[in-house]
């Protein structure tokens, strides 16, 4: 049985989130991504070159993780304790280990999401100085207020030039 590959495809101007400048359109990728029920989908997405710095991006839409194969949607689940190995339903879903994994990812980047949230919430959003040398956890805050949290994380750091390490 043959693959449907979808493309993704974005009109708005991309930038780079190293140096600033427009980024142009250099060729496209496959990329995987595993749903619910180990379905399979391949979805071909645009690499974006820099003309001045020469870094290479990958234009992914936030149903993706930079690095994950699985869909943002179980990712989060998972983090939330929404998806268990315990759920009958979630037999299909990752394996204990790789659920083990992105827990472990998480606590080993909050420390950094915090820093990435309240730097860009200063920087872009006009934050005050006293959330920057506050305890508050903007991680916590998203985490509570709205299920698209690791989405919206994911989208605030990685296109404002971050990274998160792996697990």
């Amino acid at each position: 049985m043959r693959n449907k590959i979808f493309l993704i495809e974005s009109n708005a101007i991309s930038y780079c989130p190293v140096c600033g400048e427009p980024l142009v359109y250099r060729d496209s990728c496959e990329r995987g991504m595993l749903l619910e029920g180990q379905e399979r989908r391949i979805y071909l997405i645009r690499r974006l070159k820099c003309c001045k710095c020469r870094k290479l991006h990958r234009e992914l839409p936030d149903f993706l993780a930079p690095f994950k194969q699985y869909a943002v949607e179980i990712i989060s689940g998972v983090l939330d304790g929404i998806v268990t190995s315990e759920n009958e339903d979630s037999v299909e879903y990752p394996c204990e280990k790789t659920m083990f994994r992105w827990h472990h990812w998480l606590v080993i980047n909050q420390l950094r999401i915090n820093g990435y949230l309240k730097s860009i919430g200063y920087r872009l959003l006009g934050f005050s100085e006293e959330l920057l040398n506050s305890g508050m956890s903007l991680l916590a805050e998203l985490r509570g207020s709205t299920p698209e949290w690791l989405e919206i994380i994911l989208r605030f750091i990685y296109n404002s030039g971050g990274f998160l390490v792996s697990a």
